[in-house]
């Protein structure tokens, strides 16, 4: 029967958010037998108020149970499988489970399970049943079922979509509930042939059991080796059963790696024989949610997880990419003259390369229109790219790589996925990625560049590039992008502080960036029209000390790639410093830090940055006339093998001046190093709050 019993304090939280209307509670006792019949039941973190019975302690009180009135046969049905698929049924014992052990979760998906299926003549199909209980509003999302095809190559149905009340009644997904619709042409990513088939399951509610599954057809497939089958059996959800089975024809060889099984043994596959095919199983029960700590490595590198693919070796993946890429880097005498008039005047081969670089990036919009593997994964013609002044990554890529080859320098577009969207596979030939970025062969170095992006500045590319697998199919081979040492993502600060004896305080400060934080700040102000500047920065000298006053601000040219971003403020701060008779105290503007990634005690899960980072601040602080140094924060130095910081202050001829130098030397640190890293920042964030004192007594 489906009463769902649960440990009182989960079913405490979920009484709050299930909409059971009129309903009976049980009250299951440690000793003695059940409280049954009851209605109204409230608990005031002590003690359970039971209406006809004197109040029963919590610690007297196993599990609370509710039905709904005159309903529970409906419901005992619902749960003995008038409906609800085996696999769900079999799943209550595990919610039930789940709920006791992580109150609040807003569901738990009883059912995970997909089916890929590959035939002798390369078509394929991927058939996906999920049922979950919903548990809060945001799980009611549960409803929308939907899957993308790609007209003349592929097809999907909807089997079926319902919804189980507590009540025990259900809704279903009808045929003409669903809906075909074809992404918008004002989107950044546009395939004219690709659609979605859609729908919402009605009658979803807070308490409801939603079932569904599809089936996606691949009926024309571009290339039959193109069947690599990906799976995750962890999220954020809680998982009573996540399984995935690949069925292949005998005699067609089945190349597949798993990563962070729990068991060893459930990593490797169930084979079975059935006729003319293997079915291949991998199966996990029971999975806990993932609970998100702050800059976490994202979830494919958490979750255990399959991935499988048909290539024979290498080899094969880089040929296929190679005969994609190379004919679309062909040079015309409509690019190379556009060349020749972007270099005019260039001192040197590497201004060339930059001036290129930069000239791609302003100038190609980025779109992605794609409609086939070619596409997709080598891009247009560059030609083509160049005419249209739009693209995607690869587009642009393939673009810059061939306006490179007209001065003479070797470039090869380069397939990765970026460090925000988990590792590579490389333990088996497997054509992934989500982004395409170019591999530089000049004077003797081969160094990477992105032209995706608009703002920023060679010799920079993008942070979710760094430290990353490169597959370069043209040359044939795999590398490891070097994240760039702290000082290519760095903020140069220097401030200037006049303090007046009545505490009032006159900044002028100076900001210069390069690497990710320039292309950030440069991109920021970018967005904001010219007549927004002014208060936005008002709002960012606020934040430095409530009532700040900004007099003016300047940016250096946010459209000249050729030069290093630098912003100055000059700004007033009222009353900054506190004055008690002769005493003044007060913290140096800009120094506060903030760490979330170090705000828990503990970490399951490493630390991951998307790239290294460089700090350096000085404050010159002129202190009134007749005031010297009383106190000032000890110096902080710190060296660990993932940061290295030092700040000092120090006396002089009427000034306080305090040098600060932050570098974080390395992009992912592992839980084990947690602690020590944690204090680290810690105490660093504790420096920047300490406040300096003055006097005016000798």
């Amino acid at each position: 029967m489906m009463k769902m019993a649960f440990r009182f304090l989960a079913i405490l939280l979920l009484v709050t958010c299930v909409a059971f209307g009129s309903v009976t509670e049980r009250l299951n006792l440690n000793q003695g037998g059940p409280i049954d019949g009851v209605s109204g039941v409230t608990f005031d973190g002590q003690a359970f108020t039971v209406p006809g019975h004197d109040p029963v302690t919590r610690n007297d009180v196993s599990s609370v149970e509710f039905l709904q009135e005159g309903q529970s046969e409906k419901v005992a049905a619902m749960a003995a499988g008038e409906g609800l698929s085996p696999e769900a049924r079999a799943g209550f014992e595990g919610a039930k489970r789940m709920i006791s052990a992580f109150p609040g979760i807003s569901g738990v998906i009883l059912v995970d399970d997909g089916a890929f299926i590959y035939h002798k003549d390369g078509t394929n199909m991927y058939r996906y049943h999920f049922a979950g209980l919903v548990l809060k509003e945001e799980q009611k999302a549960w409803a929308q079922v939907g899957a993308g095809f790609e007209e003349g190559r592929s097809r999907v149905r909807i089997l079926y979509g319902r919804a189980f009340a507590p009540d025990g009644s259900m809704t279903a997904l009808t045929p003409a509930m669903l809906k075909v619709s074809s992404p918008s042409e004002d989107m950044m990513f546009f395939n004219p042939n690709r659609k979605l088939l859609s729908g919402v399951i009605p009658g979803v509610e807070v308490g409801c059991i939603v079932e569904y599954s599809y089936e996606y057809e691949e009926y024309s497939p571009e290339d039959p080796r193109l069947f690599n089958p990906g799976f995750f059996f962890q999220g954020t959800d809680p998982m009573i059963l996540s399984r995935v089975t690949v069925e292949m024809p005998k005699g067609v060889a089945l190349n597949h790696v798993t990563r962070r099984f729990p068991d060893p043994k459930k990593a490797e596959p169930v084979v079975e024989d059935k006729g003319d095919v293997q079915v291949y199983t991998w199966q996990l029960e029971n999975m806990a949610p993932i609970v998100a700590e702050p800059m976490m490595p994202p979830e494919p590198d958490v979750v255990p997880m399959l991935e499988c693919s048909l290539f024979k070796d290498q080899q094969e993946v880089f040929d296929l990419l190679r005969r994609l890429q190379e004919p679309r880097m062909q040079r015309t005498p409509e690019l190379d003259a556009k060349v020749q008039a972007i270099v005019q005047g260039a001192a040197s081969d590497e201004e060339k390369l930059a001036r290129i670089y930069h000239w791609v990036e302003e100038n190609t919009r980025y779109i992605s229109i794609k409609g086939s593997l070619g596409a997709g994964f080598s891009g247009h013609t560059a030609q083509e790219t160049f005419g249209n002044r739009y693209g995607d990554c690869t587009d642009k890529s393939i673009l810059f790589c061939t306006m490179l080859k007209s001065v003479g320098i070797d470039a090869y577009p380069i397939i990765l996925l970026t460090n925000d969207a988990g590792t590579s596979i490389t333990e088996i030939p497997t054509l992934s990625g989500n982004h395409c970025i170019s591999e530089v062969c000049f004077q003797g170095r081969n160094f990477y560049l992105d032209t995706t992006a608009q703002t920023y500045r060679y010799p920079f590319f993008r942070a979710d590039d760094h430290g990353v697998t490169a597959l370069n199919a043209i040359r044939g081979d795999l590398k490891t992008i070097p994240v760039p040492p702290p000082e290519d993502n760095r903020r140069i600060s220097r401030l200037d502080v006049a303090l007046a004896a009545n505490g009032d305080a006159s900044v002028k400060s100076r900001n210069e960036y390069n690497g990710t934080v320039e292309a950030g700040v440069r991109a920021f102000w970018k967005r904001a029209r010219e007549d927004e500047r002014k208060p936005m920065m008002m709002e960012y000298v606020n934040s430095i000390s409530p009532g700040a006053v900004l007099h003016d601000f300047t940016l250096s040219p946010l459209e000249d790639l050729s030069k290093p971003l630098a912003m100055t403020l000059d700004y007033a701060l009222p009353g900054h410093a506190i004055r008690v008779k002769d005493l003044m105290y007060l913290r140096m503007p800009t120094l506060e830090r903030d760490f979330p990634e170090a705000a828990l005690d503990t970490r399951r899960y490493p630390i991951q940055y998307m790239t290294t980072e460089e700090r350096a601040l000085d404050i010159d602080l002129e202190m009134p006339p007749g005031f010297h140094v009383k106190w000032t924060p000890a110096p902080l130095d710190i060296s660990s093998p993932y940061l290295d910081y030092h700040a000092k202050y120090e006396e002089k001829d009427g000034h306080v001046l305090l040098h600060e130098s932050f570098r974080r030397t390395e992009r992912v640190v592992p839980s084990a190093d947690y602690s020590a890293y944690r204090d680290a920042l810690r105490n660093i964030a504790a420096f920047g709050k300490q406040e300096v004192f003055l006097t005016e007594k000798d």
